[in-house]
């Protein structure tokens, strides 16, 4: 069996959307400042704020979540974690930017290596990977708000030794 999500259209517009309303708001006060005609800087921001959103949809669409029999493997921008069901630790609802709720399945340990959503490979996993522990952690709502009664619930009740997270 193998199962390949990519993140909710929801995120991916949530994640585009904050930074769109900055690059708006950050535009429009440059354009006063520098006295543009407000006809000019209203379809300047609103082609830059779209531009902006677009390209973060894409950006974030691009990313996957790969769920197998053994473990799941999570590409992310610049770099894949590759984790097995049996380092299964426990699961913890976080919120992305203080709004956004998601679920994160945390792993005693991970693999990673260093591979772009294109499958090229990059020279090194960023030193922070590591540091902030995003090798051994997998935001799993990311991908799918339903996962503790589908495919990735019943692997984490069958394969963990403890059989935690999954109430």
């Amino acid at each position: 069996m193998q199962i390949i999500y990519r993140p909710r259209w929801s995120l991916a517009f949530f994640s585009g959307g904050v930074g769109a309303i900055v690059v708006a708001v950050v535009y429009c006060i440059l354009a006063i400042a520098l006295g543009l005609p407000a006809g000019l800087t209203a379809g300047v921001t609103v082609a830059a704020s779209m531009l902006y959103l677009l390209f973060i949809v894409m950006k974030v669409r691009r990313r996957s979540l790969t769920v197998t029999e053994e473990g799941m493997i999570a590409q992310r921008d610049t770099f894949r974690v590759a984790v097995n069901w049996s380092d299964f630790v426990d699961v913890q609802s976080k919120r992305i930017g203080g709004l956004y709720p998601v679920d994160v399945m945390t792993f005693s340990g991970g693999a990673v290596e260093p591979v772009d959503v294109s499958g090229r490979r990059r020279k090194a996993v960023p030193s922070k990977v590591h540091t902030i522990g995003a090798d051994r952690r997998i935001q799993v709502g990311v991908y799918a708000s339903d996962w503790r009664t589908g495919p990735i619930g019943e692997l984490v009740a069958r394969h963990s030794s403890q059989g935690q997270g999954v109430e």
